[in-house]
């Protein structure tokens, strides 16, 4: 395996950090999001106490004996109130209680019985991006007499002052509340998440640079997603460590045995001349034995060579081109029952074309009519069937079935009904479909017969209003 470096993630880039970041930025705009009517609020407020300073105010100069005070009186009062005139209104009367010699012109005007906490917001916003002392009118509710309308001028200057002061707490706790939620929430997520991910990519990496090698368990604890994937990946590698150890030792296995097939060839080519002479022998024993034995040879013979051909041959090389399948199967089916070719029946519209290689389909056509034939088979039908994905094509037998034992790992090399067989034909010709695209599978077998079928993949048509090939086929059929 390679041992190529594992590159961690930036602190700066890491999951942790940003979960931390997204968490602390959601809250933030939820504060923010808060920030405004809680500034509106506290504008509301401001201006109600000073409605209610004001009509305080307003009662202390009804309480005189003639309703009056003196000046340096009312200078303390209005003074007191913060506020530089005030008025009663009184079932559409107004009173003029206080007053001092206002300093410029009334720039706004807000009505605390319409005004909401939106517009509010919006006027407090305004009143602290603007420098101006300016003059502002403000009219509602008495909270003591509900039915008495206070109406007061005041500067700006000290409404901005206080708002800022307000506004700078509102800051301070919404990042407070932003940065504990932040951490309790990275904390959460990290032992959730982030702890489970680094153990899953600890798991792999250790895997990946030694796949064979006994491996700290991931914790199976959970059962959420990251719980399943966790169990997933265990038995996962379970089933790779297993086949990974098989297949190590299948490979010397299998490297053994090719080279003693090689010898062995040399030595059955040895004994195949020898025992040809037998059949010049004088004594009529040896030359009835003789065929016998050359009959064991050939097949000793034929079973290294195929053995190291299976052994020797990589990923089948295929040339496709369009090939007309129905010409195949009649080559193949004379070349599997020479002088009666009428056993095989080739029920396969003569047009119909798929891009395969020619050669290797002819291969597997072959291994399968020679299979039928010799395990008892009197006739064989190949036909065409369409489906939405694939284009099949049935081989069937009138022989009599498969063994229960065998179909299991009917598709696996060596394994073979036939007596003295290699069982490399089906397992040959699973690999040259898959190479096309396809594949090959036992439909059905029993005691009338068996059926295979071979898939081949439907071509796409290039361009748009071409006939498919199947559809040239139906149309000529």
């Amino acid at each position: 395996m390679a041992n190529r470096r594992v590159l961690s993630p930036r602190p700066a880039r890491s999951l942790s950090s940003r979960l931390l970041w997204l968490t602390v930025a959601v809250v933030l705009v939820a504060q923010v999001l808060i920030l405004g009517p809680s500034l509106g609020r506290a504008h509301l407020d401001w201006l109600a106490n000073r409605i209610a300073a004001s009509h305080l105010a307003a009662l202390a100069l009804e309480a005189a004996p003639d309703q009056t005070v003196d000046d340096a009186l009312e200078e303390d009062l209005l003074r007191l109130a913060g506020v530089e005139m005030v008025s009663l209104r009184r079932q559409d009367q107004r009173v003029l209680a206080l007053a001092r010699p206002l300093d410029g012109t009334v720039s706004e005007t807000i009505d605390l019985a319409t005004t909401g906490v939106l517009r509010a917001a919006l006027s407090a916003f305004a009143l602290l991006t603007s420098r101006e002392d300016r003059l502002i009118r403000v009219i509602g509710p008495s909270p003591k007499q509900p039915e008495v309308r206070v109406d007061i001028v005041l500067h700006a200057s000290p409404l901005r002052r206080d708002l800022a002061r307000a506004f700078a707490s509102l800051v301070v706790e919404a990042l407070a509340i932003s940065a504990s939620a932040g951490a309790l929430m990275f904390l959460v997520l990290n032992w959730l998440l982030v702890r489970p991910m680094r153990q899953l990519t600890r798991s792999i990496v250790a895997f990946r640079l030694d796949p064979e090698a006994a491996q700290t368990p991931v914790p199976q604890t959970g059962r959420d997603e990251i719980g399943v994937a966790m169990r997933e990946l265990t038995a996962m590698q379970d089933e790779l460590r297993r086949a990974l150890w098989q297949k190590s030792r299948l490979a010397a296995l299998g490297a053994a045995v090719t080279r003693i097939n090689h010898d062995l060839r040399g030595i059955l080519a040895a004994a195949l001349l020898v025992s040809d002479r037998l059949t010049g022998s004088a004594d009529p024993k040896v030359r009835e034995v003789a065929p016998t034995l050359l009959a064991a040879i050939d097949r000793a013979v034929a079973l290294c060579r195929q053995t190291l051909a299976y052994a020797r041959e990589g990923p089948p090389l295929l040339d496709r081109r369009p090939t007309r399948l129905a010409s195949i199967v009649a080559e193949a089916a004379a070349t599997a029952s020479p002088g009666e070719p009428w056993r095989i029946d080739n029920r396969v519209p003569p047009a119909l074309e798929v891009q395969a290689d020619r050669d290797q389909l002819f291969r597997v056509f072959l291994n399968l009519f020679r299979n039928a034939l010799e395990a008892g088979a009197k006739r064989i039908s190949v036909e065409a069937r369409e489906t939405t994905e694939t284009l099949d094509l049935l081989v069937s037998d009138d022989g009599p079935g498969l063994p229960e034992r065998v179909r299991t790992n009917l598709f696996s090399p060596f394994v073979s009904t036939k007596h003295g067989g290699t069982g490399l034909g089906l397992a040959i010709a699973r690999d040259l479909m898959r190479a096309h695209g396809g594949d090959i599978a036992l439909e059905r077998t029993g005691p009338d017969g068996t059926v295979f079928v071979l898939s081949f993949p439907r071509e796409a048509e290039e361009e748009e209003g071409e006939e498919t090939p199947t559809a040239v086929a139906r149309r000529e059929a």
